[in-house]
């Protein structure tokens, strides 16, 4: 049944197609164009398509929106967008899935060809197109064929009822019938009349005047830019730079960017806009001065790394890191990718609370923790070395609670 449907519709859209396209080439004077948006309500019958006497039995509800707009007296485009929630038939058998429901999406534009000229109360209709379907992220195409009615409640409201059989053209459609009904509204109206064909105004004959008002050699009636000098290869204009940096846009890679000419015209390089350009940039994502080939002075470089070392933080009696400790590491690392030739020495250190071997101890394994994280970090080890001192390098009073406190610590030092 599906096969002679499809031979069936192939041959009306074959039949409608050229007298359609003739019409839609060139309008006739004096329609009024109407476009207007409307809503439906649609059915998708996938069974109906496969046996007839199953047609319109397990139809699948769904939304639709359109667009239509006269081409002619009896001919116009539509656009539309329809969707449903259903179970798609299976490519061979029919079947359809039954473990979930999937959205299927449609968009088609197709033409139409009212059998009566507007405006008529009741206007049946012909149309035929092409479109594309989505389901379950396949995509594929398909060609609409049907007939409906156009029912004109007033100049601006419209009601549509139309059926279309939806012809297979990709492996992963299903030909199936689609059957909507809805109303439309018009957004304006416009009147098309062809205007009258204007006899050709005679030329106008101007007598030559020979001059060279901006005297670059080159005569007015020459010279696309009469006043300012110019050159005969660019027809009495000056040679192009757009950006004013004295470099000509044939030669300018960069032509509406001011640049330098070592750079062909474009700026120079300088990622971090500290005055150096990248080539010449021992740290071009680190502002930093001249004389220090790019990069920052060891004293910023050295803040930098005592401000890590203040927010490095253990828990009690261990050597484990606390989380806030991760954001000051983190910078650590990305400080040693951006400077490789950085060598680190972690140090720890503890106060006078506990015997001398486990607060040494203690030290080492802080110290350690350090180092491992860096590692993971990316920090490869050869760069990296960590020391303990226990209770030996006080800081601090260790008689006082705040002095313990800063006797327990860990120092960065570059190398």
């Amino acid at each position: 049944m599906a096969k002679i449907v499809n031979r069936l519709l192939s041959f009306v859209i074959v039949s409608c197609l050229p007298a359609i396209q003739a019409k839609a080439q060139v309008p006739p004077a004096g329609f009024t164009k109407t476009p207007a948006i409307g809503v439906h309500l649609a059915y998708f019958d996938f069974n109906g398509a496969d046996k007839l006497s199953h047609f319109g039995r397990r139809m699948k509800p769904g939304l639709a929106l359109h667009f239509q707009n006269n081409l002619s007296k009896r001919f116009d485009y539509t656009i539309s967008l329809a969707g449903a929630f259903l179970e798609f038939p299976g490519e061979k058998s029919g079947a359809t899935n039954e473990d979930d429901k999937q959205l299927l999406l449609e968009n088609d534009f197709a033409i139409r060809a009212r059998l009566l000229r507007s405006p008529a109360l009741f206007n049946p209709y012909i149309l035929a197109g092409i479109g594309w379907s989505q389901y379950d992220n396949r995509f594929a195409s398909y060609a609409p064929a049907g007939a409906g009615v156009q029912v004109n409640i007033t100049p601006d409201l419209f009601l549509l009822v139309n059926t279309q059989y939806r012809i297979r053209l990709t492996s992963q459609q299903q030909g199936h019938f689609f059957h909507s009904i809805g109303i439309a509204g018009a957004i304006s109206r416009k009147k098309i009349v062809h205007a009258q064909p204007q006899p050709i105004p005679l030329p106008v004959v101007k007598k030559a005047v020979h001059s060279d008002s901006d005297g670059d050699g080159i005569l007015d009636s020459l010279d696309a830019c009469p006043q300012v000098p110019g050159v005969a290869q660019f027809k009495g204009c000056p040679v192009p730079d757009r950006d004013g940096d004295g470099i000509y846009d044939a030669d300018d890679a960069c032509p509406d960017v001011k640049g330098i000419i070592e750079y062909k015209g474009c700026p120079m390089p300088d990622k971090d806009l500290d005055g150096v350009a990248d080539s010449l940039d021992k740290c071009p994502e680190l502002a930093g001065s001249a004389v220090n080939g790019g990069c920052p002075e060891t004293a910023v470089l050295r803040s930098i790394f005592n401000w890590a070392a203040q927010n490095i933080f253990f828990e009690n009696d261990s050597h484990r890191l606390l989380t806030s400790s991760f954001t000051a590491l983190d910078s650590v690392a990305n400080l040693m990718k951006k400077y490789p030739v950085i060598q680190l020495t972690i140090e720890g250190h503890t106060d006078n609370v506990g015997g001398i071997q486990y607060n040494q101890t203690l030290s080492e394994k802080r110290a350690g923790a350090v180092l491992q994280y860096l590692v993971k970090a990316g920090i490869d080890t050869s760069r990296l070395k960590a020391v303990g001192y226990g209770r030996q390098q006080p800081v601090a009073d260790n008689n006082t609670a705040e002095g313990r406190a800063m006797n327990r610590r860990v120092v960065l030092k570059m190398q």
